[in-house]
């Protein structure tokens, strides 16, 4: 006897419907696609006791006449696709014809629909997959579909579902998503009778952008560009709104919402240092390449795609979006500094840096740069999303600079602008003009060094020494130049001379745990995190006391530095207090 036997058909579409119906979200992001790919302008989604009694979608899109509500409900039955050659030129939603087969298959369903041509509607009604029932109805044109009593047929997948309440919310992402990726229509969204949600219809992405996500006061950093075939446009709030993770990110690749880890990590490392490993953006970026570009044909529920080159992609996401943030995220204007603002000298004998600061002809990113001849997504020259402050838009622009008035507690600095007060904390500012040189300089291979007098000797174990000889070049590239003293100790022979107030120790041990921790992985990548926490040893710190010319040198140096406004660990700079506010605080 054969060990091999053919599946029947209730069998076969239960399992279809697992894949496709996962949850009564799964049942209203297929139902709102659909809705969507028919040319609707308005989508109604309304569901109840979370979607496992009933969800109803209708929609004012083209109908169908009586044929196609038939031929609709059998697999792969679809309107979308005729060839082979379709699948890679896909402009659609959906275009498999599983998702009202699979629905039907596991719950009662009642489609009801007409067509713009025709007089009379059609009503279709099947229950867990049984045979259909077709008869005239009056409506109006577009498409209803009701699903009652999901999973009725499959208790055991009941079991697997949540709350009432997180399945609804559930649902209440998924309407989200799709206004976000349509701005052009409306959707209304009623929960057990009552709206809890209601998109208009708006002319721009940036409208649907502020309507959905209700970013208020937040800073938001808004910039488009182009690299070869890509166009991207983006929201994204400032560091310190991340999350840890990726579900405050809206991504969408041609109008279609995705999850895929490689686009978040790129959205995230265009924060720079700024943004901790393992926290991503709360925003929405939309990208847009040609269709044979990317493969939509790769999950059941369409949510993940590939791409033809994404590496290359991901970096010119990264270095796009960096543009954006870095001048998006950045501190008011002072004014031209009257000189580079040099840390006080430290307590120690040691003489400041008197050298300019470093200005490259482009703010660089600390990964490494693949040559763009190579690479699809090569800049074009066009977009806004070039790198350059006057291209993007930011808290600060187009604003009078800042008058220093005082200092607070040998900590905060205290300045006034035309609209209100602002608080910078001394020691993350100082911390910020640090990096941002030491970033330059070793995006050049520039850093310069000072020679210590008498070499630091400082034990570690075997592997921490090791891990230094085994590269010495990444060592050097930072501006320290230290030997093994046997197998248990280094002596620090010179340090970044713009480090010269840190402790060599202290920087070696730095050190030594990035390059532990990424034995196996490119330097350039951790190259930020070292950088950061150097500098931070380094610079001024809360109780040092600043002259006002050094308080206003320090602020004025922050002029064009890439996110100014925050730390190199993502700690804003500044606090601005309006006028307005303060007038309210004391009762005016």
């Amino acid at each position: 006897m054969s060990k091999i036997r053919q599946l029947s058909a209730d069998l076969a579409n239960q399992i279809a419907a697992g894949e496709v119906v996962e949850r009564p979200a799964s049942v209203v992001k297929e139902l709102v696609e659909n809705a969507l790919d028919a040319g609707a302008t308005k989508v109604r989604v309304e569901i109840e006791q979370g979607g496992l009694q009933r969800i109803r979608v209708s929609d004012d899109g083209s109908g169908m006449d009586a044929e196609d509500a038939s031929l609709c409900l059998l697999r792969h039955a679809t309107s979308k696709i005729d060839r082979v050659e379709d699948l890679s030129n896909l402009r659609t939603f959906g275009f498999r014809g599983e998702a009202l087969p699979s629905m039907a298959s596991v719950s009662k369903l009642v489609l009801i629909t007409r067509d713009r041509d025709q007089s009379e509607g059609t009503e279709v009604q099947i229950d867990g997959g049984g045979t259909p029932r077709v008869k005239p109805a009056g409506c109006a044109v577009g498409t209803s579909i009701d699903v009652r009593d999901l999973f009725f047929n499959v208790p055991a997948r009941k079991k697997f579902l949540k709350s009432t309440a997180t399945e609804s919310a559930h649902v209440g992402d998924v309407v989200t998503t799709a206004s976000l990726a349509r701005p052009d229509v409306s959707f209304t969204l009623t929960r057990d009778g009552r709206v809890a949600r209601e998109m208009l219809r708006v002319a721009t992405r940036a409208e649907r952008v502020a309507q959905v996500m209700g970013f208020g006061d937040d800073r938001v950093a808004h910039g488009k560009g182009e690299r070869g075939p890509l166009q991207i446009e983006a929201y994204l709030l400032a560091p310190e709104k991340a999350r840890a993770g990726a579900t405050g990110l809206h991504l969408f690749v041609n109008g279609r919402p995705v999850r895929d880890r490689m686009l978040a990590r790129a959205v995230a490392q265009s924060y720079g240092s700024v943004l901790e490993a393992g926290r991503f953006p709360v925003g929405v970026v939309y990208l847009e390449l040609p269709p044979e570009m990317v493969d939509v044909n790769v999950h059941p529920q369409k949510a993940e795609v590939r791409f033809s080159d994404a590496r290359a992609l991901c970096d010119a996401l990264t270095r796009e979006l960096y543009g954006v943030t870095s001048q998006a995220f950045a501190i008011p204007a002072l004014g031209p500094p009257t000189r580079p603002w040099l840390p006080p000298p430290a307590r120690t004998q040691v003489l400041p840096l008197s050298e300019p600061l470093l200005q490259p002809p482009r703010p660089l990113p600390a990964w490494e740069d693949s040559s763009p001849s190579s690479s699809p997504y090569a800049y074009t020259g066009t977009g806004t999303g070039t790198g350059t402050e006057e291209n993007h838009d930011s808290l600060f622009a187009n604003r009078p600079p800042l008058r220093f008035l005082a200092q607070v507690r040998k900590t905060f600095l205290l300045c006034e602008g035309i609209d209100g007060l602002y608080v910078v904390d001394q020691h993350a500012a100082a911390e910020r003009v640090t990096f941002d040189r030491l970033r330059k300089a070793f995006a050049a291979r520039d850093v310069a060094m000072q020679r210590l007098l008498v070499p630091e000797v400082v034990e570690l174990s075997p592997v921490e020494v090791a891990a230094l000889e085994e590269r010495p070049e990444d060592v050097a590239a930072v501006g320290l130049e230290v030997r093994a003293v046997g197998t248990h100790a280094v002596a620090v022979h010179a340090v970044p001379k713009l480090l010269v107030r840190a402790n060599p120790e202290r920087l070696v041990r730095d050190l030594v745990a990035e390059l532990t921790r990424q034995a196996n992985r490119p330097f350039g990548g951790a190259a930020d995190l070292v950088l950061a926490t150097m500098a931070c040893h380094a610079s001024v710190r809360a109780g040092d006391s600043l002259s006002p010319e050094e308080a206003t040198a320090l602020l004025a140096s922050l002029e064009g530095i890439d996110f100014s406004g925050h730390c190199p660990h993502g700690r804003p700079i500044v606090m601005h207090l309006t006028f307005a506010e303060l007038e309210r605080r004391v009762g005016r």
